[in-house]
């Protein structure tokens, strides 16, 4: 006689039901504990940057936060830009702040720039600084040290900082060079838009401090950013839009 072997389900249909919930539910749980320890890990790298508040010489006190090596804002980028384009040719045949005569700075055999125009050197990478200051010497008149000119720069235009590799950044500018005759009261506009490329450096620090002579004080002054001009090529507003 045939014996008819009658399989059962181990546990009943809802009982099957059941246990896969359950399965799903501690998946679940896994999932969650796992997103739990990453957004805590996170949370920690953050906490580990130090944070504190700073009070400058003038009384204002700033916050301060501890960020990567080569991070900068954008707005200490543009300003390393609206600087040098400012100091560069914003001519006087005075010194800044003072009523002493401007007689610049020997630029090769023949050249010669405005005081401000040499420091506004120091924010470029320095064999780009050499390159360029010859150019620029090229593009001062004589007239600016007599008094009988004076140049102004407009800037109408300057975009955010676009990152194209860690610690670099290019920016756009539009400005306009104006260059005012005294005695007559002629003017000249010339347009200077340029896209600069900014890259991050280590920030010098000088050993002396307020101990130093006032031209190396400036020195490090100029290079606080932490950023150097290592290029510019020319803008075209139109090919942006």
């Amino acid at each position: 006689m045939e014996i008819k072997r009658i399989q059962a389900p181990l546990l009943p249909e809802s009982k099957n039901l059941l246990a896969l919930c359950f399965l799903c539910l501690t998946a679940f749980n896994g999932l969650i504990l796992l997103l739990t320890l990453f957004t805590a890990f996170k949370i920690n790298k953050i906490a580990e940057r130090k944070t504190t508040f700073a009070q400058l010489v003038n009384g204002e006190t700033i916050y301060v936060s501890e960020q990567e090596r080569n991070w900068r804002y954008a707005a200490v980028i543009q300003k390393v830009v609206n600087d040098w384009t400012i100091l560069t040719f914003n001519w006087d045949d005075k010194l800044t702040g003072t009523n002493q005569s401007d007689q610049g700075i020997q630029v090769g055999k023949n050249g010669r720039i405005p005081t401000n125009t040499w420091f506004a050197s120091l924010l470029l990478e320095p064999k780009f600084a050499q390159a360029s200051l010859p150019k620029i010497a090229e593009l001062v008149p004589t007239g600016v040290f007599t008094g009988q000119l004076r140049s102004t720069t407009i800037i109408s235009y300057l975009s955010e900082p676009r990152a194209v590799r860690l610690g670099e950044w290019e920016i756009d500018m539009v400005a306009t060079r104006i260059l005012v005759d005294r005695t007559t009261g002629r003017d000249e506009r010339i347009s200077f838009n340029r896209t600069f490329t900014v890259q991050a450096v280590e920030i010098p620090h000088s050993p002396l401090g307020k101990n130093a002579p006032l031209v190396e004080q400036k020195i490090y002054e100029m290079r606080s950013s932490g950023l150097q001009i290592i290029r510019m090529v020319e803008f075209n507003p139109q090919q942006r839009r």
